[in-house]
C-alpha cells in the first residue's frame, strides 16, 4: 500500500503512535480520574486544580493522556482543568454500536459538564476535539467564556477528506488488523509530528497501551465512518456565527489538517486571533508544548481578567458575555515573505489576525 493509502491512517494514527519531544521526555504524574455514567456509558472524566474551568478535548485517535504536557502547567497557573475521554476513547466506553458523530459527543459534553455543576468554562479542542469545540459553542454560548482551537478539523477537506479508506466496508478493519503496530507507529508519527528526531519510548509504549484497550480499534474505525457531520455545508457556515474570543493555533507544518484551513477559520470567526507555530505539525500540544502554553497561558490570564471584572459589576443571575475583540499581548513575529503577508490587525468586526512564531 503506497503512502496515499497509508497516510489516510493518520487521522487516528495517535492511537498507536508514540510522539517525539527534544524538550519534553519525562511523563509527569496526573491526578487519577473517575467514571461518570452519560446516557447509559461510562465515560472517564479527570478534574485536577481549582480556579476558573478549562475543559480540554482531545482529537481522534487519542485520549486524555494527550494533553498531559500542558495540564499540569494550567493547574500550577490557577485553573481548574477537566479532561475526558470521549466515548470510543481511553479508559470510556467502545461499543460497537455507539453514536460518535460530532453531535453525539456534543451532546454527552453538555451533559457531563451539567454533571460536574461546570456553568462556563474556557473550551480547548485539539483536531477533533476542535470540531467538538466549534459545534459546542454554536448550540451552547452561554456556557463557553472563550475558545482555544488547535489545529481543529473545521471543514471537509483536509482530516475530513478521502473517506474512501474508511468507508469502504472491512477495508480499514482488514488493514489494521494486517498492519504490525510498528508500521502505523511510523505512518502516525510522520503524519502528526514534523520532528520527530527523537522519540520517547515512554509515551510511545502508552499510546501502544491504549491501543491494546479492548475495543479500541473497531470504535475508532467506527468514529472514522462518521466524522462527517450530516449538513456540513450548514456546520462549516455556522463558524461564522461564532462571537467569542478565540485563540487559534496551528502547525504550520500540518499535513493532516493543512494551514489553509486555519487562515480560513481565522476568517469565519471574527474575534479570533490565529499563531501560526513554525516547525511544528498536527499535534503542538505533543510535539511543542512549550509554544502551546507560551500562547494559552497569556489567553486565558486575560480571559479570567475580563470575566473577574464583568462578574464585579453584575448579579450572579445575569449571564456572563465576554466582550468579542479583547486584544492578547502581541507574540513575537516573523515576517512573512510579500505574497504571504497579512495586513495589521483589523479593527472592531474585521476578521480575525494572525501572527507566525518561530
Amino acid at each position: 500500500m503506497k503512502a496515499a493509502g497509508l497516510s489516510l491512517l493518520a487521522g487516528g494514527s495517535l492511537l498507536l503512535a508514540g510522539c517525539r519531544s527534544m524538550e519534553w521526555t519525562s511523563i509527569p504524574e496526573l491526578p487519577p480520574g473517575r467514571v461518570l455514567p452519560v446516557e447509559g456509558h461510562n465515560l472517564f472524566v479527570r478534574q485536577s486544580g481549582g480556579g476558573p474551568n478549562v475543559v480540554l478535548l482531545h482529537g481522534m485517535g487519542d485520549s486524555s493522556i494527550g494533553w498531559q504536557f500542558i495540564e499540569p502547567a494550567l493547574v500550577q497557573a490557577g485553573y481548574r482543568i477537566t479532561v475526558w475521554d470521549a466515548l470510543g476513547a481511553g479508559r470510556s466506553d467502545k461499543p460497537l454500536d455507539g453514536d460518535y458523530s460530532i453531535q453525539a459527543h456534543v451532546r454527552r459534553l453538555d451533559k457531563m459538564l451539567d454533571a460536574l455543576g461546570i456553568k462556563q468554562a474556557v473550551i480547548v479542542g485539539h483536531s477533533l476535539g476542535g470540531s467538538v469545540a466549534l459545534k459546542f459553542v454554536e448550540q451552547h454560548p452561554e456556557k463557553v467564556q472563550a475558545l482555544c482551537l488547535i489545529d481543529a478539523a473545521a471543514y471537509r477537506a483536509g482530516a475530513m477528506g478521502g473517506r474512501w479508506f474508511w468507508t469502504t466496508p472491512l477495508l480499514a478493519e482488514a488493514v489494521l488488523g494486517l498492519l504490525p503496530a510498528s508500521a502505523v507507529t511510523e505512518v502516525g508519527l510522520e503524519q502528526n509530528f514534523h520532528n520527530h528526531a527523537a522519540i520517547s519510548k515512554e509515551i510511545e509504549s502508552m499510546y501502544l497501551r491504549e491501543a491494546r484497550r479492548d475495543g479500541a480499534i473497531a470504535a475508532l474505525v467506527a468514529q472514522e465512518r462518521q466524522l462527517v457531520p450530516r449538513n456540513p455545508e450548514e456546520w462549516e457556515q455556522a463558524h461564522r456565527t461564532i462571537q467569542k474570543r478565540t485563540l487559534i493555533l496551528w502547525g504550520r507544518e500540518d499535513k493532516l489538517v493543512p494551514l489553509a484551513q486555519g487562515t480560513r477559520l481565522s476568517g469565519d470567526i471574527r474575534s479570533s486571533t490565529l499563531v501560526v507555530l513554525a516547525g511544528v505539525g498536527h499535534s503542538p500540544h505533543l510535539e511543542a508544548p512549550q509554544k502551546v502554553l507560551d500562547q494559552l497561558l497569556p489567553f486565558l490570564k486575560e480571559v479570567a481578567s475580563a470575566f473577574a471584572g464583568i462578574e464585579s459589576r453584575c448579579s450572579a443571575s445575569e449571564e456572563i458575555v465576554l466582550p468579542p475583540l479583547l486584544t492578547a499581548p502581541d507574540p513575537p513575529r516573523t515576517r512573512l515573505p510579500k505574497s504571504d503577508s497579512l495586513p495589521a490587525p483589523p479593527a472592531s468586526g474585521a476578521p480575525g489576525r494572525r501572527a507566525d512564531l518561530l
